[in-house]
């Protein structure tokens, strides 16, 4: 499961790195300017002008990261060691049910063993829009104040 964890980390960060990075890009060059104008020294001009102008674009580049992270099958098949067995331990081999639907899919011959995959796809299907539907809360959230990009 650790080595899940890495593969996950090294593809989801430049993601969130890069989308955070041209949300703060996009901030209005006054904005800023005006933070030190007022007298505010370069760290309280970023936590009180760039980022709250950029919070809900930081927001959802977490959130597709994450997106990313849920949907990922392969990468994390080859290295979880496809172990049905539930362990405490990271260093421990795995089974994720996207790993079950791509290792078994083919495999199924009886009825009861393919609507078997089939409802774990339902259950994934069910987790992501959830995760969804929390996603656009918090995007809702964090951007009903604010008019027009940011205060």
């Amino acid at each position: 499961m650790l080595a899940a964890i890495f593969i996950l980390m090294i593809m989801v960060v430049p993601i969130i790195t890069s989308i955070s990075r041209e949300v703060l890009l996009a901030v209005p060059q006054s904005q800023k300017e005006a933070a030190i104008a007022l007298g505010a020294t370069r760290w309280e001009m970023i936590r009180m002008a760039v980022l709250p102008y950029g919070k809900s674009g930081i927001l959802g580049a977490v959130i597709l990261g994450m997106g990313r992270a849920i949907g990922e099958t392969m990468a994390v098949t080859m290295v979880i060691g496809n172990t049905p067995q539930i362990s405490l331990s990271l260093l421990s081999p795995a089974y994720t049910m996207p790993s079950v639907i791509a290792n078994e899919f083919a495999e199924a011959t009886s009825n009861i063993h393919s609507s078997a995959l089939m409802e774990i796809g339902l259950i994934l299907l069910v987790v992501t829009l959830v995760i969804n539907a929390l996603a656009r809360f918090l995007i809702w959230s964090v951007t009903r104040g604010q008019n027009g990009g940011g205060r």
